[in-house]
């Protein structure tokens, strides 16, 4: 049994279900985290597999980004000795989970299937010497870079295995033209924030911070 299972949202409903429902291995807790809950007008029902115990759905008033959805999932789950995330648009394949169920909690567990961190686990002393993600790097794109390297430099191990998904590759940015016009700018912002940390040798958690919270927004009317 996986003990937890994070999966972040900012949009693409359907792909979330699709994906919900190809689990085919026991999970404890669920956790849903919605984005974009404040921009859809009509509630949001989720259909779980009866092979879930707990779900919890997390409608947020503003998108945390990637980094902090990952953190959150490591939060509300503080006893687990390893924590597990997937993307909105995987759809697990036959025995996928089980596999993933295989990770360690002195290390970090990837697929070996690019994108590496669509289906992950952090484990347990990897958070302690690390600690978490940095949510300087918002809404997405290099938190997973920085955390692979401050895994090499505090020699951390990463193993990837053989979890083999399908995946809708940048399914969020594809489903709405705003997304893409601000990725550019925020995707050069968070480049050059991971390129400076690893100039001033800072192999730190880092941490969220407003200015670049309001400068990397995607919002439609900010």
């Amino acid at each position: 049994m996986l003990e937890n299972l994070t999966i972040p949202l900012l949009n693409r409903y359907d792909l979330l279900e699709r994906c919900l429902q190809s689990i085919d291995y026991p999970v404890k807790h669920l956790l849903i985290i919605d984005n974009g809950a404040s921009t859809v007008e009509q509630d949001i029902e989720v259909q779980v597999p009866e092979i879930v115990k707990f779900t919890t759905y997390l409608p947020m008033p503003a998108n945390l980004g990637v980094a902090a959805s990952w953190n959150l999932g490591i939060k509300s789950f503080p006893y687990d000795d390893r924590w597990f995330f997937a993307s909105n648009d995987v759809v697990f394949q036959p025995g996928a989970l089980q596999r993933l169920s295989e990770a360690h909690t002195g290390e970090i567990t990837l697929s070996q299937y690019f994108p590496h961190w669509h289906v992950f686990s952090v484990g347990y002393e990897a958070v302690r010497r690390l600690g978490l993600f940095d949510e300087a790097f918002f809404p997405a794109y290099f938190e997973d870079n920085d955390f692979n390297t401050r895994a090499n430099h505090h020699g951390v191990p990463i193993t990837k295995l053989d979890i083999d998904v399908l995946h809708d590759n940048s399914s969020t940015l594809k489903s709405d033209p705003h997304f893409i016009k601000r990725n550019g700018p925020t995707f050069r912002s968070n480049n050059k924030h991971y390129e400076d940390k690893i100039a001033r040798g800072d192999f730190g958690p880092g941490g969220w911070d407003v200015e670049r919270r309001r400068a990397n927004g995607w919002e439609a009317d900010r």
